[in-house]
């Protein structure tokens, strides 16, 4: 019977349209034809009309009425079980959130087990500006009406008879409650006359603020978000509660149109319905004009909003998202991993963690979270802003969507314990992409693997840390590796080969220590068994310049072994779980984080201390321009540094692809490990399609040194050991140290060293690109000062030329140093 009903609804509903969208144009345009026409004769037919009309109106109002009647009493039932959600009851209670917390017991997260969001009575009632601009703009009578505003219905259908179509609803907010909660937005009078039945009853068995709250519960508001909570959390990064008149203003006024009137979409639109709001809050004398005007302006300069006739910005309005998942997330990545870990590691019953009340205790340090937050968005709002500035036939969404998925990571690990301090997995909160950046990507990490290539061969005796090197032209095989300057600077001290990240030394390097030798170094010092380290780490002597693929958080754990002065470690993020009662679910404590030593302590320091040359400006090292500002600027990174930086350069694949993005000194990866005593930490920056990005390791470098310097003077302890560099100047010719030959005893024999003339190693053709600059964004050519795009006053090197590669290996990644 229902379902008959329902049907004959619909049909009625269809007959509807085809008049109005048929007779009522028709109607319009000969009404002067159809008077005269009628003649006299017209009132019999105005009588017979009418009597059809009223006919069809009673038949399906009746229609309407049956079929609400028999959904009544489920309605009811629903009604009360949602007046109970809002108390924190109902079917499925509200049950407490798992609590996350810092390494100093400071809250970091809020995790909701039960997904969604909810705005209980005493949250509503204490949410002030969002109750009052909901009521101003949406319904003004709605204190004074019974679910229903006739006065809205009758200027409604005054509008859409004017206008010969249903532009106005009349809608109060009761009857919006009824449509969110028991219709469809569908445009029918079935759908409407059904509505206001629905609404005579909400009204009947909830009160109106009961009503305005629930109301506020379960309103689309775009992005994804359900209810006025989430969108809070989502613009503006706070609780309702804590909403100002503009900031609650800006949610009201997406309540018509979320998509429409979204601020990331349409700012403008957003702030004129903004002011729509702010104006019917003075109208009804909640603000007078002079409070109104001032909510506005501190709100455009508190969010950074931009109306301009070019290009609009909404600021910091929405920024960096949120997670439904959480309630307050003052880390987000390291939350996430939270989350994934209580089911996927420890894989505790999910009827535990529904239950929720569990105290999560982390290694996060706060203060280094907040650091690393802020540097990392800082960093990628700038290669974000270079690439909108990119000129060329690229269509401007697409450069915009090319520019959102630029992202950058940063981890900060405790080298002795591997504890997490710090991790940043993006830009944005996205639910899975930010651990996947730091734990699951895997990207090739150019010039930054070469720091753990020098501690290898120090440990071998493969060199020594005062040993002369040469840098000259070398083949092995078909393989020819070019370094990112013209020519080659003949006999150098090591230090200046680490400091300027030169290939030829690292390759030479690589083929005395040997690539097994390597490869089983970076296994222990990563866990990796056999075959995923064969398909991720290429056994030829490309290896030296960052040909395999790891993680960010793969590249702190071998930092963090020279660090630590040789031995393994297992990272930690989680020290604890407690249930709702006290009672110990997980003890973190217990498990072993510090593995066995793969080098030696010494070659370690020494490594450590041929690292901190990239900052010295006489050896013209890769990040020299850190080390300017130390010593123009007191106080600036004040203890102990040492780092390396990474630069993937882009493949030919990747420059067919996007032309218009494409340059001589364009990278799609930019990486940095920075090392301070007991810390490692490993920046990257790229776009997560593989898009170029511009710059390069002084990009990543430049994240490394804002978080350090906001984070972590006065809080280093102690300094890097003193290891004296005796110049090589002042040395006897048989004191320096070149490259000695040990033959390699592992898989691969035929990677020892075959001098620049020996047998051929088996190289990927196309794995690196040769010719190309280190980092010509910053690298200078051989006898200028530092070139960076951030150091004003510099002159930038002129890139020279990439070498094609050759053809079969176009959708391999490139791999340059920096």
């Amino acid at each position: 019977m229902r379902d008959f009903l329902r049907l004959l609804g619909e049909l009625f509903d269809a007959f509807a349209t085809a008049v109005r969208l048929r007779f009522f144009p028709w109607l319009r345009e000969k009404t002067d034809e159809l008077v005269v026409f009628l003649g006299p004769r017209w009132r019999r037919y105005a009588f017979i009309g009418t009597l059809v009309v009223g006919g069809w109106s009673a038949l399906f109002f009746s229609f309407v009425l049956v079929n609400y009647l028999l959904d009544r009493a489920e309605i009811a039932q629903s009604l009360a079980d949602e007046k109970d959600w809002l108390y924190g009851g109902g079917p499925v209670e509200r049950r407490p959130p798992i609590r996350i917390y810092a390494r100093d017991n400071s809250l970091i997260g809020e995790y909701l087990p039960e997904r969604g969001s909810r705005l209980t009575m005493n949250d509503c009632s204490a949410a002030r500006w969002l109750r009052e601009a909901s009521v101003s703009a949406e319904d003004r009578d709605f204190f004074e009406h019974g679910g229903v505003s006739y006065r809205g219905i009758l200027r409604a259908v005054v509008n859409n008879v004017l206008s010969f179509s249903l532009r106005e609803g009349g809608g109060t907010i009761t009857q919006q409650v009824a449509r969110n909660l028991y219709t469809t937005r569908e445009r029918s009078f079935f759908r409407k006359l059904y509505e206001t039945f629905v609404a005579y009853q909400i009204e009947s068995q909830l009160s109106k603020d009961e009503i305005l709250c629930l109301y506020l519960n379960k309103i689309y508001m775009g992005e994804g978000r359900i209810g006025a909570e989430e969108a809070s959390w989502f613009y503006f990064r706070k609780p309702p509660t804590e909403l100002d008149a503009a900031e609650a203003s800006m949610i009201v006024g997406l309540f018509p149109s979320p998509v429409a009137y979204s601020p990331l979409n349409n700012i403008e639109g957003s702030l004129r319905k903004q002011e729509f709001v702010l104006d019917a809050l003075v109208r009804d004398e909640r603000l007078d004009v002079r409070q109104r005007n001032l909510a506005r302006e501190a709100f455009l300069r508190r969010y950074e909003v931009k109306i301009e006739a070019e290009r609009s910005d909404p600021g910091l309005i929405g920024l960096y998202g949120a997670s439904r998942d959480f309630r307050y997330n003052g880390a987000p990545t390291a939350n996430e991993y939270v989350k994934d870990f209580l089911y996927q590691e420890i894989r505790l019953p999910e009827d535990v963690i529904r239950a929720g009340g569990l105290s999560v205790y982390t290694t996060i340090d706060p203060i280094r979270q907040r650091a690393a937050l802020s540097a990392v968005r800082d960093g990628v709002a700038r290669l974000r802003e270079k690439m909108l500035a990119t000129t060329g036939d690229l269509e401007r969404s697409e450069v915009e969507r090319l520019a959102r998925r630029i992202n950058g990571v940063l981890v900060s690990l405790d080298a002795e314990t591997g504890d997490v301090m710090a991790v940043v997995g993006g830009y944005a909160v996205a639910e899975g992409n930010m651990t996947q950046r730091v734990w699951s990507m895997r990207r090739q990490p150019g010039s930054s693997i070469k720091g753990f290539l020098y501690a290898v061969a120090l440990d071998e005796g493969v060199l020594k840390i005062n040993s002369m090197v040469v840098d000259e032209a070398v083949v092995f095989g078909s393989y020819r590796p070019s370094n990112w300057y013209q020519g080659h600077l003949g006999r150098i001290p090591l230090r200046q080969a680490v400091a300027m990240s030169i290939n030829t030394i690292a390759v030479q390097t690589l083929n005395d220590v040997g690539v097994s030798t390597f490869r089983s170094r970076m296994i222990q010092a990563l866990d990796l068994d056999f075959f995923e380290a064969r398909e991720r780490f290429p056994a030829n002597l490309t290896l030296a310049l960052g040909s395999g693929e790891m993680s960010p958080m793969e590249m702190a754990r071998l930092y963090a072994v020279l660090s630590n002065g040789g031995h393994v470690v297992y990272p930690r993020l989680v020290t604890r779980v407690e249930g709702a009662d006290g009672e110990m679910l997980y003890d973190g404590e217990t498990v072993q984080t510090e593995g066995d030593f793969i080098l030696s302590e010494k070659a370690c320091q020494e490594a450590v201390k041929l690292l901190t040359y990239i900052f010295d400006p006489e050896v013209q090292g890769t990040a020299r321009w850190i080390g300017q500002r130390r010593t123009q600027q007191a106080g600036y990174l004040p203890f102990s540094i040492a780092g390396k930086t990474g630069t993937i350069q882009l493949a030919r694949e990747i420059r067919r692809r996007w032309p218009q993005l494409s340059c001589g000194s364009c990278a799609h990866d930019a990486w940095f490990a920075g090392l301070v005593p007991g810390e490692a930490d490993v920046v990257w920056l790229g776009q997560d399609e593989g898009a170029p990005i511009g710059g390069g390791g002084y990009q990543a470098a430049t994240v490394w040194a804002a978080y350090a310097q906001a984070s972590l003077p006065g809080r280093i302890r102690g300094a890097f050991p003193e290891i004296e560099i005796v110049d090589p100047d002042t040395q006897h010719d048989d004191d320096w140290f070149d490259f000695l030959n040990p033959f390699d005893g592992g898989a691969d024999p035929d990677q020892s060293r075959p001098g620049p003339t020996g047998p051929r190693v088996d190289t990927r053709p196309g794995e690196l690109e040769e010719g190309v600059p280190d980092d010509p964004d910053q690298a200078p050519a051989v006898t200028t000062e530092p070139a960076s795009p951030e150091q004003p006053g510099v002159t930038e090197p002129e890139a020279t030329a990439p070498a094609e590669t050759p053809p079969g290996t176009a959708d391999q990644v490139t791999a340059v140093p920096n």
